[in-house]
């Protein structure tokens, strides 16, 4: 289509090419073919070309948005979660604290309740120590009352001189004196 005529003449002036008719005509007519051509493709490309390269820009323009929407919501997101887990965190410290607490009030509990049951327990055995001396102290109370019985029968029965009246009251205060007073 593009032909030039590289004429080689060897004329006195020296040209390497050539204007002559021929190739003129020949120039005109690849410039009106390129016109046409162009006019053509304006007329019947152009449009679709631009309407494609409009879609395509647009779609591109579409994605960068997307693609910034999408990053906002993933550092949303992020945030969110960060949040979230800043929440759980503070809630773990919460619960372990209150779970904390409980245990100490549980231990405490038991401990004042420990200390209860000792008191009781204490109070009881003095109360049974108090019965028991108060047994024993009844118990010797018999005895004493046992051995004056006895003591008076030998008074009567033996002939009451002085001498035997001490030997007598000698030997009740020696068995009296083996028995130990609880005070």
């Amino acid at each position: 289509m593009f032909n030039f005529l590289i004429i080689l003449d060897a004329a006195p002036a020296g040209r390497i090419l050539g204007f002559d008719g021929e190739f003129l005509i020949e120039l005109g007519i690849q410039w009106l073919n390129t016109l046409i051509l162009t006019l053509l493709l304006a007329k019947f490309l152009y449009k679709p070309v631009k309407a494609f390269m409009d879609k395509r820009s647009e779609r591109i323009r579409r994605q960068i948005e997307d693609a910034g929407s999408t990053e906002q919501k993933a550092v949303t997101m992020k945030e969110d979660y960060e949040n979230k887990l800043h929440d759980i965190e503070q809630e773990r410290a919460g619960i372990l604290d209150t779970a904390r607490k409980q245990a100490r009030d549980k231990a405490d509990q038991l401990l004042a309740d420990a200390r209860q049951n000792a008191d009781m327990i204490r109070d009881r055995a003095h109360k049974d120590i108090e019965m028991e001396q108060e047994r024993v102290k009844d118990e010797m109370k018999k005895e004493i009352v046992d051995l004056a019985a006895m003591l008076a029968g030998r008074f009567t029965a033996a002939s009451l001189d002085k001498q035997t009246r001490d030997k007598l009251i000698g030997e009740a205060i020696s068995e009296i004196g083996d028995v130990k007073w609880l005070a």
